[in-house]
């Protein structure tokens, strides 16, 4: 009787073997989601070893998830040091925040136009459930479910330039929230949305830019932009005095 191949014996019944492409593909949604839904802190150092174990992967593909996130400005690559989780600097958050304003008043005016009834309801119910999410203090679920939302408008707007855009600026602002976000910051996100999902759907353009920009303005006003590390006065630091010695 002929033996069975090494691969069969391996695939066993009804399993099917993962292609590389499928392994990087959930490799790199886990961890994207995990990046920006706050799970792992900016700085945070993404070790391969560590990493592949977790996964049950090789180093090979999570260096190669690595490199896609690090397109995707998630990730800083320093040569010789590794990988950590993207510590975007102050210029860069108002930046961003300025070129969101001009891209999201785009699209509000796009899908506000275009959109059917049902893909403006369903910008609501996505506002309505981070409201619920925000209610029963699930803020992990807050968090993405405020991501989806502009991710959602995106997706409303047609047109896939304007939509890759947003999407790579709203995973760099969840970075940013998480790294320059004032102490005490009321999260506001939740009302805030459904305030211009609403406007979309009665076809109020010029409220729903209104709301948006106002939107996006108040995400900035909470946070502290101000430098995360400021030089450090040495002879004032260690003079004798501080130091409860006598000169």
């Amino acid at each position: 009787m002929p033996r069975k191949s090494a691969t069969h014996q391996e695939k066993g019944p009804g399993k099917a073997l993962k292609r590389p492409g499928q392994t990087d593909a959930r490799v790199h949604r886990e961890l994207y989601a995990a990046i920006i839904n706050h799970r792992i802190s900016p700085g945070t150092p993404l070790l391969e070893d560590s990493l592949a174990q977790s996964f049950g992967v090789s180093r090979t593909v999570i260096r190669k998830v690595l490199q896609r996130l690090s397109h995707e400005r998630l990730v800083e690559i320093v040569p010789n040091k590794g990988a950590s989780v993207a510590k975007p600097t102050a210029e860069e958050a108002r930046q961003v925040f300025e070129v969101r304003r001009l891209i999201e008043r785009v699209l509000v005016e796009r899908v506000t136009a275009q959109a059917s009834d049902v893909e403006t309801s369903g910008l609501v119910k996505t506002a309505r459930a981070e409201k619920l999410a925000f209610e029963r203090g699930d803020k992990q679920q807050r968090v993405k479910l405020s991501g989806d939302f502009h991710r959602h408008l995106a997706e409303l707007g047609g047109n896939e330039v304007l939509k890759g855009f947003l999407n790579e600026l709203v995973s760099r602002t969840s970075l940013i929230i998480a790294l320059y976000e004032s102490p005490g910051a009321v999260p506001c996100s939740h009302s805030e949305h459904l305030e211009i999902a609403n406007a979309i759907q009665r076809r109020d353009t010029k409220k729903a830019i209104q709301y948006m920009d106002h939107h996006l303005r108040h995400i900035e006003a909470q946070i502290d932009l101000t430098d995360a590390f400021k030089p450090v006065d040495f002879k004032s630091l260690f003079k004798p005095a501080s130091r409860g010695l006598k000169s």
